[in-house]
Parts: C-alpha cells; sequence; structure tokens
C-alpha cells in the first residue's frame, strides 16, 4: 500500500482549493465545477467528509464507501459543486472487473438565456449535462475488459434526453489497441494528440518506472451539436507534500483540467453555459 492515504488525500484537497481554485479560506466559493477522484482508499474516505471546504460547497457522491463493489478497498468519488441542480446519481458495478471497478454517473442541469429580445424578458432553457467518473480494469491483458466497460458507460452517456455526456478517470491505457477505444465505442477524446504524444503522459514520473510513462488517464465526452470540451491541461505536475526533510509525492498520476460549454441556440441569439471540470487521479493504492 502507498504509505499515508489520509495525509495525501489532505495535501490533494489543500492543493485544488488554495492553487487551482484560489479559494484562501473555507469560505470562499470556488467557480462551478465536478471533482473527479480515482484510487481513494475506504478507510480515507472520511477525509474527504470531514474538510470543511468540501462542506460548504461540494456534494460528495457517493456518501459513503459503502456504495462501491462489495470487496472493494477502494474506488471512485465525485465532488460536485453545491450551486450546480443535480437531478439524478446513479452508479454501474462493472460485473467482468476482477478489481471490484466501477462508474459514477450524475446529472447536473444547466441553465441559460436564450432567444432574448431587445427590452423584453428572455424564457430559460435547462439541458442536462450527464458526468461519469471511472477508473477502468488495468494491466495490458485486460484491453477487451476495459473495452465493455467503457462500451457500457459510452451507451449510459448517449442516452435520449441528454445534452451532453462526459466520463473521466483512469483509463489505464497500456495495451496498443487502447488507443483506438474511446472512438470504438462513440466518444470523442478532449486531447488532441495521441497516445504516443509525451505531451499528453500522465502517469510514470512519479516516480520513475520501470514501465513506460503513458496515457493513462483521460478526459472524454459525447459528440452533440452545442457540446464543446477544451483540451485538457495537466496539474499538480511534481507536486508533494511532507517535511523540508522528507517529501512524498501527493499521486502517481498527473491530474487534469479541463471546461465544458453547453451552447444553446435559439432564433438569433446564443448562451453559453460553462462548467468546470476536474480530474484528478490520487491514487491512495499500488498502482499496477
Amino acid at each position: 500500500m502507498r504509505p499515508d492515504p489520509t495525509l495525501r488525500l489532505d495535501a490533494a484537497l489543500f492543493y485544488l482549493q488554495h492553487n487551482i481554485f484560489k479559494c484562501r479560506t473555507n469560505r470562499s466559493t470556488p467557480d462551478p465545477s465536478c471533482i473527479l477522484l480515482q484510487g481513494v482508499l475506504a478507510t480515507a474516505f472520511s477525509t474527504i467528509l470531514a474538510n470543511k471546504w468540501v462542506q460548504n460547497f461540494f456534494v460528495v457522491i457517493p456518501s459513503t464507501p459503502d456504495a462501491w463493489p462489495k470487496r472493494a478497498k477502494y474506488g471512485s468519488v465525485t465532488l460536485v459543486s453545491r450551486s450546480l441542480h443535480i437531478t439524478r446519481s446513479f452508479s454501474i458495478h462493472f460485473s467482468s472487473s476482477e478489481s471490484q471497478r466501477h462508474a459514477i454517473f450524475v446529472d447536473v442541469k444547466l441553465s441559460g438565456l436564450i432567444d432574448a429580445k431587445p427590452h423584453s424578458p428572455s424564457p430559460q432553457s435547462a439541458v442536462t449535462l450527464r458526468i461519469a467518473n471511472t477508473h477502468l480494469e488495468p494491466l495490458p491483458d485486460c484491453a477487451p475488459t476495459r473495452e465493455k466497460q467503457l462500451k457500457l458507460i459510452a451507451d449510459t452517456l448517449l442516452q435520449d434526453g441528454l445534452f451532453g455526456g462526459v466520463v473521466g478517470g483512469d483509463f489505464n491505457a497500456t495495451a496498443p489497441n487502447d488507443s483506438a477505444l474511446v472512438e470504438s465505442v462513440g466518444l470523442l477524446d478532449a486531447w488532441s494528440g495521441d497516445d504516443t504524444d509525451e505531451g499528453g503522459f500522465t502517469w510514470g514520473y512519479q516516480p520513475r518506472s520501470p514501465i513506460a510513462p503513458g496515457r493513462l488517464d483521460k478526459l472524454v465526452y459525447t459528440p452533440r451539436p452545442g457540446f464543446f470540451m477544451d483540451a485538457p491541461k495537466k496539474i499538480a505536475v511534481g507536486k508533494k507534500y511532507g517535511t523540508l526533510t522528507r517529501k512524498r509525492w501527493i499521486s502517481d498520476h498527473f491530474a487534469l483540467l479541463s471546461r465544458v460549454q453547453c451552447v444553446h441556440y435559439a432564433s438569433d441569439a446564443s448562451d453559453v453555459s460553462q462548467l468546470l471540470f476536474l480530474l484528478t487521479r490520487r491514487s491512495f493504492h499500488r498502482h499496477i
């Protein structure tokens, strides 16, 4: 097991609050956002619930590790801004997973004014965005299992009645055919390069690994009109916690930051609803 899971999780949340959202106090309001965490140990879950900034501004989904698959010692957690209108949350436990992997889904309403006419009130339009958080099956020989898992997620994101869908997480893209997996299930990759472009690598440096570095972590989305996602930016690169004489990596993965836009068109007017997405792979167990 990786050391100090509670201290590392505390350090991760502190980094997000102060360095990314620029919230100097626990009463400072962050931009509307979703934070996707993976690899959180069940024994460290209470650290999230006890964080005052999280308590003030985020809904924690699920609220307990009991919602993860049975026998799961670690899992994924989604933090959703309280300023967003959550209409539904649910999870899918992958029956084919030998590692108790799962996906968490959250539906949020994004509202905007459309069809504005001079000197007259405008109606409100609300669209539903579905957000998935996952940690796919590990190891190169599990590529067929990862494909089945991502296909199940994609089908759930492409259901009728949704304006768009996003899935972020550790895709464990370690096999050659993993590079074509996103497109094969009908999704779009927010990263504009390919899996061999070192600029997109998210794992293998903290610390250096005997296994080749790679782009294990991804943010992908549904191809829908008016729905856009910015190319992800790597954050938390080189970040450590601890004392001056003893520092450890907060995570063995880099985190990813992106923004989605839902553009509503009506007559000659348009409105843009924006939502900040932050994928942070805090691996609180030994990564394989």
